[in-house]
């Protein structure tokens, strides 16, 4: 196993975080990004581009989101009462009395961030805060003591109060596996790329769940390279069909699209070349929900897509709001899968260019002796 894995997802799964209120996973990446030494750009929406400096190219970027399903800019209608846009999708059911703590953006120097209050649910507002600008459903949370003074309303945003990090035995347990496993996924990648000295780049998005915010931002502004390769790495529903400890997903598609037949077929071939010794994939549509692929795809960039097989998706635990799960072996045998692609000795797009080739063929190879056997019995419909 990785140590560095299990040290990125120790720094960066228990940070809180929503849409437009990444803050935290931004400064830890940033640090992260500095102890290795590592290129780290930000476009004009908050978005992160790391890269590692190496004269080998491989042409791949892998992609993941930083933000996951929370509350955010408050509207305060007393000192004990705040309403709260809902921030991406959470089962609203079960949502009441629910536990939540709150933070504010200001970045911890060093360690975690400490909550500056905590409250609870009291309401969902399917009609949204009164008076806003934009109509978005909004939670009432009642919080247990004033917030204090010199924490502003821009600030300030709330995240589910459930197990932030923990090791289930093989289990990784968070609030925000999806997408900060993802991340974390990506970071132990670029790491592992860039002791071997090949050069990959990673792009990390804002506000994914609340309508793919900073990729379609990004892809508006035309920031990203038409010549890369994209891989898209996402925690999806296990409920899709995919087990926890199965292996990570090479994902087809999703509920609106499908991806890069290449790109997958590519990703397949590297997983035939780890077989064994514990490594094992699965290969799946993962239909419950779209993911930044799409977007990604539909610009006309190469694009495939991974993921992880995710318990509990976005915290709907069934019965109440849980933690998320995802398994550590299906995150290391990820990391294994990119890595093995980023090393291909002329890079990704020709590792791409000769599955299609492969597949071509084999196809071109048995059409003369099938067509010949075919003609030689001709079926008479006289």
């Amino acid at each position: 196993m990785s140590e560095s894995l299990i040290d990125i997802i120790r720094r960066l799964l228990p940070l809180p975080t929503a849409s437009c209120h990444e803050h935290h996973v931004v400064a830890e990446i940033r640090r992260y990004a500095s102890e290795r030494d590592l290129a780290l750009l930000a476009d004009n929406f908050g978005n992160l581009v790391l890269r590692t400096d190496a004269t080998s190219a491989s042409g791949l970027c892998l992609t993941a989101h930083m933000d996951h399903p929370a509350l955010g800019f408050p509207v305060r209608e007393s000192t004990r009462d705040i309403l709260f846009e809902k921030l991406g999708g959470v089962p609203t059911d079960l949502t009441r009395g629910a536990r939540v703590l709150l933070y504010d953006t200001t970045p911890a120097i060093h360690g975690l961030p400490n909550p500056v209050g905590g409250g609870s649910v009291t309401a969902f507002l399917e009609e949204g805060i009164p008076g806003a600008a934009l109509p978005c459903p909004a939670f009432r949370v009642r919080v247990d003591d004033d917030v204090p003074d010199d924490v502003t309303d821009g600030e300030l945003f709330a995240v589910w109060d459930l197990t932030p990090c923990a090791l289930d035995g093989k289990r990784i347990v968070g609030t925000a596996c999806d997408d900060l496993a993802g991340v974390c996924v990506a970071l132990a990648t670029l790491d592992r790329c860039r002791r071997d000295g090949v050069g990959i780049s990673v792009l990390l998005t804002r506000a994914e769940e609340t309508g793919f915010g900073g990729m379609l931002s990004a892809l508006h502004a035309d920031d990203l390279s038409a010549d890369d390769i994209y891989i898209n790495i996402e925690c999806s529903s296990c409920r899709a069909g995919a087990a926890l400890g199965e292996g990570p997903v090479l994902r087809v598609g999703d509920r609106r699209w499908t991806f890069d037949a290449g790109v997958t077929a590519a990703l397949a071939t590297c997983a035939d070349e780890l077989a064994g010794d514990g490594f094992r994939v699965q290969r799946r549509l993962m239909d419950g929900g779209a993911c930044e692929a799409t977007p990604l795809s539909r610009s006309g960039r190469t694009t495939g897509a991974v993921a992880l097989p995710l318990d509990n998706y976005h915290n709907n635990g069934g019965d109440r709001l849980r933690a998320e799960a995802v398994h550590l072996q299906d995150a290391a045998n990820l990391v294994a899968l990119l890595t093995q692609l980023a090393r291909k000795p002329h890079g990704v797009r020709a590792a791409v260019d000769d599955t299609t080739r492969d597949l071509d063929h084999m196809l071109a190879s048995r059409r003369p002796a099938q067509a010949d056997r075919l003609q030689k019995r001709r079926i008479s419909i006289d």
